[in-house]
């Protein structure tokens, strides 16, 4: 009797994050009774099935996730920001696999992805960055556990957290409010998602053939109407022009995909990332070096990926260029390093840097080899652990040197898995800060850890090989 008043007790003092954070809570663990329910009906049908198994583990996950964010240590927030962003973007996750993954309506599955920005964007207004990182853990959780057929909905997120990142860490124009300043990325998404449902409905309901390069065509005019109305109320033209050019670029790159200049498409990408620093430089306190443009120009080739058959691989890897970059600034900005700065003349940045350009690539690899499940999230894991070990081990001049490391990556793969990639960022952002200070232990106790870390991934290895092995031998 005396525990529940004292828990009764306890409740009262709850504010409206604390209420917030078990609601979401609750309804994660209903919606994993419903897809549960929604697994017996269908095991009949393999594919399904095998869908929501792995839609099943990715809910587990996060609810697990999210009870590790009720640590009141940093970047764990007393007010549950962090884990209020991941479990409201799985809500919105579980919407968009139920509409645009296991039925057709791929429109209204991408409306499910975005919903989730309310969060950071009106509950967090002061401080959007907690929930943004939650946000993006629970994008990639999802990603690798339902794998391909979440690349554009999770780019597209990604994307737009990377944007909305970079304009609320520096002040807007005097006479733009901070809320509209840090908004103004979702009204070009917005636009985005209009444009691709307007086409939906035209395929469905009128013309079944559309062109692909028709479909850029109409998808630009509505992403240049949003880099309009976001240019008219933040008082920049940049953004219009930022727009203008990615869709002019992007245009000439599905025009000319099957020719024979195919192979020099990635000139394309770098040229628009470098050019990014001229359309949006620096200017007075809006210091964001050209991370914004290449995030506005990565929102922009996602969408008009969206639709495309043939030139969906190659927009999505101009895309992910783009936000790579972004998501690289967006972590400089968050961790600004400490004199000496981080460059390759710094043994650590180096070592960073190779394993950077080398490790997501050989986990793709990896992965695509046999994907089943458990090398999934296996390589989920390890994309998302090695820049924390590189910060526990040799601090932030590490990590900065691994992500910086991943941009050359996409360029020489032109079909790289931006989940490896991704994850990187995805834990590096909001948990360096929490390993960070390992690396001023004594160097017997680092070798340890790193000692450690290799035992446990060839552990990990040992057990994918058992995995395959019982998975060959059930189907002889």
């Amino acid at each position: 009797m005396g525990l529940m008043v004292n828990m009764g007790v306890r409740m009262m003092d709850w504010g409206v994050k604390d209420h917030l954070f078990a609601a979401l809570l609750g309804l994660n663990i209903i919606l994993g009774i419903v897809f549960g329910w929604l697994l017996v009906r269908v095991k009949q049908q393999p594919e399904k099935a095998n869908l929501l198994v792995r839609f099943l583990t990715a809910n587990g996950l996060s609810i697990l996730f999210a009870l590790a964010t009720l640590l009141s240590i940093p970047p764990f927030q007393i007010n549950h920001s962090l884990g209020i962003g991941l479990l409201g973007s799985f809500i919105g996750s579980s919407l968009a696999f139920w509409v645009g993954v296991m039925g057709t309506k791929v429109w209204l599955g991408y409306l499910g992805a975005l919903l989730p920005f309310a969060i950071p964007l009106t509950l967090h207004q002061g401080n959007p960055f907690p929930s943004l990182w939650g946000m993006m853990i629970g994008t990639m959780l999802v990603w690798f556990c339902v794998g391909n057929a979440w690349n554009l909905y999770g780019l597209t997120v990604i994307s737009l957290i990377a944007a909305i990142g970079l304009a609320r860490f520096h002040e807007p124009p005097t006479e733009i409010s901070k809320h509209l300043w840090q908004a103004l990325p979702l009204t070009l998404t917005t636009a985005g998602w209009i444009g691709v449902s307007v086409l939906g409905a035209w395929r469905r309901y009128w013309q079944n053939n559309v062109s692909e390069l028709t479909f850029v065509f109409i998808s630009s005019i509505a992403l240049i109407v949003g880099a309009f109305l976001m240019g008219y109320w933040g008082g920049d033209r940049r953004f219009l022009a930022m727009t203008v050019l990615t869709c002019f670029v992007a245009f000439v790159v599905v025009r000319f995909q099957l020719s024979r200049f195919h192979d020099l498409t990635i000139l394309f990408w770098i040229g628009l990332l470098v050019i990014s620093f001229a359309v949006i430089p620096v200017k007075g306190d809006l210091n964001l070096l050209g991370g914004y443009g290449a995030a506005l120009a990565s929102i922009t080739l996602t969408w008009l990926a969206t639709g495309q058959i043939e030139g969906q691989m190659t927009l999505r890897q101009g895309a992910i260029i783009l936000v790579t970059f972004a998501l690289f600034r967006l972590f400089v900005e968050v961790y600004p390093l400490r004199t000496p700065r981080a460059d390759l003349y710094t043994h650590y940045t180096f070592v960073g840097f190779l394993l950077g350009s080398f490790f997501p690539v050989m986990l793709m690899s990896w992965m695509k080899r046999n994907e089943h499940l458990i090398r999934n999230l296996t390589t989920g894991f390890w994309a998302a652990v090695m820049p924390l070990i590189l910060g526990a081990v040799w601090g932030v001049k590490a990590v900065v040197g691994y992500l910086a490391g991943g941009i050359p990556a996409v360029l020489l793969i032109p079909n790289f898995n931006s989940q490896t990639l991704l994850a990187g960022f995805a834990t590096a952002l909001p948990l360096t800060a929490l390993v960070e200070p390992a690396s001023d232990l004594p160097r017997e106790i680092r070798t340890w850890i790193l000692a450690g870390a290799a035992t446990t991934f060839a552990l990990a290895l040992l057990v994918d090989t058992f995995v395959q092995w019982l998975k060959e031998r059930r189907d002889l």
